[in-house]
């Protein structure tokens, strides 16, 4: 039994605008065992019903492609068939394009990537890139191989992968005072947007792409006279839409970048000649480092918001929301409270039990005391 099958999905084009896909392909049983194939390539039935046709006479004539010759870079090629739709098969491809198959083959047949193949590629990368990278790439190589076992039928099991163990996450809070270095230095920059994109990104939680990426169409700030100015994202890391209350400062920040309402529309930043700003990382850096802020990265002023927000007593069921987090266990990653702060809340307990005075001066203080007391402390 056999028939043809049709796959739709969307993504984001250049604009922002949505772009709708379609693909055709085949399911067919040869021996017992499903196979299942589809294919940007095909455009319509007739494609794939062609292709269908191809194969009947590839297996009539005994070519039937057991799993066991499916090759590294065929399953590479399913595996991004299937994950079109996914936000992440962009940076799948990147990973299997610039590392797995360079380092394994292409033509590797998959029954023989091994433990000890994969623990080589591990090895090697680890002397490269950082363990976070390492982890995302061998993440990325399990994916695949779960799909040809479970789902393909192209491996009898999935050979052991370790992750290296990651470090403890960084923790990284601007104080007050570095707040205010940095917005000083950002000022100075040539780069005209980096004061409103660092304040923004202070005041709302935002991440970089999310930030760079807004337009003025998402951004309401005459909302009931201003006092519900907010910002509805679309185009989010973990594909919910996501939808920011902006507060005075933020208001302030992008009323600067454009005083015109009427001149408010495509990207919020962008050049003069109405293209998109750019990346900012060379600026954010050099400002960083003028500022003599150390160990410093722009993610960190998501987790400056974050802290703040702790710090100053919202619950984490609220800040979850600000940051369009799905489960507070990632909130919690953020919400890290800052050395002072944490000093501050322990001083709270002070008065709770007496102040013990230092040994020797307990020593000296029984040697002087009275007498009477003396004998009686000794008879008993």
């Amino acid at each position: 039994m056999a028939k043809i099958i049709k796959r739709v999905w969307k993504t984001e084009g250049a604009l922002g605008e949505k772009v709708k896909h379609v693909a055709y392909g085949y399911t067919m049983y040869i021996n017992g065992k499903r196979e299942r194939k589809i294919s940007s390539a095909w455009q319509s039935e007739e494609d794939a019903l062609k292709a269908l046709s191809e194969r009947r006479q590839q297996v009539r004539a005994g070519r039937l492609d057991r799993p066991a010759n499916v090759t590294l870079g065929q399953a590479v090629e399913r595996c991004l068939t299937v994950k079109a739709s996914k936000r992440s098969v962009e940076n799948d491809r990147f990973t299997f394009s610039k590392q797995l198959l360079p380092h394994f083959g292409a033509s590797l047949p998959i029954r023989q990537i091994t433990a000890e193949k994969i623990a080589a590629f591990e090895e090697r990368r680890m002397t490269e890139v950082s363990v976070y990278t390492v982890r995302n790439e061998l993440a990325c190589l399990r994916h695949l191989l779960r799909l040809a076992h479970k789902k393909w039928g192209y491996l009898d099991k999935v050979p052991e992968i370790e992750m290296p163990k990651a470090p403890e996450g960084r923790t990284r809070c601007l104080t007050v005072d570095e707040i205010v270095r940095l917005l000083a230095v950002c000022a100075k920059s040539k780069n005209c947007h980096l004061s409103a994109i660092v304040i923004l990104a202070i005041n709302t939680a935002m991440r970089r792409g999310e930030i760079m990426k807004l337009e003025w169409e998402r951004v309401e700030l005459d909302k009931d006279l201003g006092f519900n100015a907010s910002i509805r994202l679309y185009s989010t890391k973990n594909g919910k839409p996501r939808g920011i209350h902006l507060n005075k400062q933020a208001v302030a920040a992008f009323a600067s970048i454009e005083p015109d309402p009427a001149r408010r529309v495509g990207p919020v930043f962008k050049r003069s000649n109405g293209e998109s700003w750019g990346a900012i990382r060379t600026a954010f850096e050099a400002a960083v480092k003028r500022a003599a802020i150390p160990n410093f990265r722009f993610h960190d002023l998501r987790q400056t918001a974050t802290s703040w927000l702790a710090m100053r007593g919202r619950p984490l069921a609220e800040i979850k929301e600000v940051l369009g987090h799905s489960s507070i266990t990632m909130t919690l990653r953020y919400a890290h409270l800052s050395p002072a702060h944490l000093r501050t809340c322990v001083e709270s307990l002070d008065g709770l039990t007496p102040t013990l005075v230092p040994l020797d001066q307990r020593a000296h203080k029984r040697a002087h005391s009275d007498p009477v007391e003396q004998s009686v402390s000794l008879s008993d």
